[in-house]
């Protein structure tokens, strides 16, 4: 039916977001959104994404993630599913051109819902439990930590905060707007225009 809802199958990094645009009426779908930690683990995560769309085979997927799993190209293939396209989490919400900009200038990016639960991510999944160990790997890695601002929640400056003190380095504010994720899903939407 054309008028069947699409069901936004969405790493919970976006769940904010996908909220955001649909109390302003700018996104019409369910959303599923699964545990942005899942990342950390590609096998779990498509298990997880393959059960989920098991369980509503008459359903249509928009898919919204990176490629955070080996076959997550795949998912797309069959009538039922449509991926937004994108690398990573950060490309998609900042648009290519940003992102490779913030790349070239070897800057990690934290995006809002992973920068509340920055604590977690970097002791528990990544194991810097030592602050020392995280500031070498981030001089390593990185010459700028950036937060996106998407809008949605106010800046969490006591918490950018903290991360500025792990480190022991700097996080500046990059203000962006949801255009870029809504552009992005709507490309990959058009795959259902015109279909049953």
């Amino acid at each position: 039916m054309n008028d069947k809802k699409i069901t936004c199958l969405a790493c919970g990094v976006f769940r904010m977001e996908l909220d955001a645009l649909m109390r302003q009426g700018r996104l019409d779908c369910d959303l599923i959104a699964l545990d942005s930690m899942l990342h950390m683990k590609p096998a779990n995560l498509e298990q997880k994404m393959v059960r989920v769309i098991a369980a509503r085979q008459d359903d249509k997927f928009l898919i919204l993630y990176g490629d955070c799993h080996p076959r997550m190209h795949e998912m797309q293939e069959g009538e039922n599913a449509t991926k937004v396209s994108g690398i990573n989490c950060c490309e998609i919400l900042l648009g290519r051109d940003i992102y490779r900009k913030l790349q070239k200038e070897q800057a990690f990016i934290f995006l809002p819902e992973w920068t509340l639960r920055w604590h977690d991510v970097f002791t528990r999944e990544l194991g810097f439990e030592k602050p020392d160990v995280a500031q070498a790997f981030m001089r390593d890695h990185c010459k700028r930590l950036v937060y996106v601002d998407t809008g949605v929640i106010p800046v969490p400056d006591a918490t950018l905060g903290e991360i500025s003190g792990f480190f022991n380095m700097p996080v500046e504010v990059l203000r962006t707007s949801l255009d870029f994720l809504l552009q992005g899903i709507t490309i990959a939407l058009r795959k259902f225009m015109g279909t049953d």
